[in-house]
């Protein structure tokens, strides 16, 4: 003998009404998921936190390079190139970093 469908599902999965972990807001989310809210504050201060701390690193990175590189112009435009791509990778690593430790 067959089953009789059940339009119900087996197991209750998906978005279900729960709250934010971090606000306590009710809000469609899965389990431990954060709201679009908390999501943005999180991000703005990440952003804030590595612009700040890529500007003071690359600061003194180019300070470094400014005393210590030769006279020589191919030097000088190579420690520049290396300085903008410090002040990118330090961005990208402190924004990351921040996002991780915030939640």
């Amino acid at each position: 003998m067959l089953r009789r469908w059940n339009s119900q599902p087996l197991l209750l999965s998906g978005l279900v009404e729960r709250e934010c972990p971090r606000c306590h807001r009710a809000v469609d989310l899965p389990l431990g998921a954060l709201c679009g809210h908390c999501r943005a504050q999180i991000e703005r201060r990440a952003r804030k936190a590595a612009r700040i701390v890529s500007l003071v690193s690359t600061a003194v990175v180019a300070a470094y390079v400014a005393l210590r590189m030769p006279d020589d112009q191919t030097a000088r435009l190579v420690g520049a190139a290396g300085v903008i791509v410090w002040f990118f990778v330090s961005y990208a690593v402190v924004r990351r970093t921040m996002r991780n430790y915030q939640k």
